[in-house]
């Protein structure tokens, strides 16, 4: 099942600009202290965690990129041009602005970082530490566990693809919630600032989000009303979870409300309209789908905080102008570097279909 034609255009925009907006306030919070506006954002965007979902929404995509590929060579090459070929273009213009904003600051540490983003790998050079945010960050981590997650995927399809619903429920979720939870409790008690980092970038602690959409894929057909009427219920107790601070545990996010988001995240988001009413609806989904600049607001935004830092500008202007520079210097500067995105990978090859 494709994007183009359900909520899942709508879902990947919320996410990526979610994340852009919880990146935003924790820089508030830093340069300025807590506000009621920025802390209002905060809440209303962490009440379904955006990274779950960006999860989740990877995990039924992969699945049905996996099952359209006629190999495994065919859905690296697909993943490449579409993860990797933004990505080295991001790390060229990243490159070229720290050269011309933080030059004082660069050393021969910057050909690591440069060689670790190619590879997709987060990673921050000891030159750029006290530049800025003390972060490049050419590479989100969210990118680096999803590559992962790929990888994982492609290696496995011909025996995940096999598994029964049964196997998956008694077996495969229980495994990866006990990760999620173990790597919690290891990232509080047990590791050192290495380890958490490490722990940080790794697939384990996310797996159990991801694998909720490669399932939802895996047995959509099987999926009747009974599954929207349990997403429904799902989605009344993540709100009341986020209104009455309920308790959870799990790593990034509490487990039980991952889990939750997850499952709301594609039930709902695999909805297509089919009725002639729905027509006008199917159409704006088409539109955003074939406009999806998500992937390059995960790749820039940490590159326009960085400038917006160094400009001073969360010293100075007020919450609401600061929202709003964020906003829209991220997406003019997502939907350039999609063109060129486009144009570059135009002349490489005959397109073919990304997901």
């Amino acid at each position: 099942m494709r994007s183009s034609n359900n909520l899942f255009a709508i879902l990947k925009y919320w996410a990526a600009f979610s994340v852009l907006m919880l990146h935003y306030v924790g820089f508030w919070r830093i340069f300025r202290g807590p506000h009621d506006g920025p802390e209002f954002i905060f809440d209303r965007v962490t009440a379904f965690p955006p990274v779950v979902i960006f999860l989740a929404i990877s995990g039924f995509l992969i699945a049905g990129s996996l099952e359209r590929s006629s190999s495994i060579r065919e859905f690296c090459v697909k993943r490449i041009r579409r993860v990797y070929v933004p990505l080295w273009i991001s790390i060229i213009i990243y490159t070229a602005v720290y050269a011309v904003v933080a030059r004082e600051y660069m050393d021969g540490s910057i050909v690591k970082w440069i060689l670790a983003s190619v590879a997709g790998l987060a990673y921050t050079p000891d030159c750029l530490k006290d530049f800025a945010s003390g972060s490049a960050n050419g590479v989100l981590w969210t990118i680096t566990v999803l590559i992962e997650l790929y990888i994982i995927s492609g290696f496995l399809w011909r025996y995940l693809r096999r598994l029964s619903p049964r196997t998956w429920i008694i077996i495969v979720f229980p495994i990866l919630i006990i990760c999620n939870v173990l790597s919690e409790y290891a990232s509080q008690n047990v590791l050192p600032d290495f380890g958490r980092k490490i722990l940080e970038r790794s697939f384990l602690p996310y797996a159990f989000f991801y694998f909720i959409g490669f399932f939802v894929y895996l047995y959509r057909d099987h999926l009747g009303w009974k599954t929207y009427l349990i997403s429904a219920i799902a989605f009344v107790i993540v709100i009341l979870m986020a209104l009455y601070y309920w308790p959870d545990y799990g790593y990034y996010t509490g487990v039980v409300r991952g889990g939750l988001t997850a499952v709301i995240t594609v039930v709902f988001g695999s909805w297509s309209p089919k009725t002639e009413k729905s027509k006008h609806l199917s159409g704006f989904y088409s539109f955003l789908s074939r406009h999806d600049i998500t992937y390059e607001v995960y790749l820039y935004q940490w590159l326009v905080f960085n400038v917006m830092i160094y400009l001073g500008l969360f010293s100075t202007l007020g919450w609401i102008e600061l929202c709003l520079i964020s906003l829209v210097a991220v997406t003019l500067v997502a939907v350039l570097m999609n063109a060129v995105y486009r144009q570059i990978n135009s002349a490489l090859m005959k397109p073919a279909n990304m997901i």
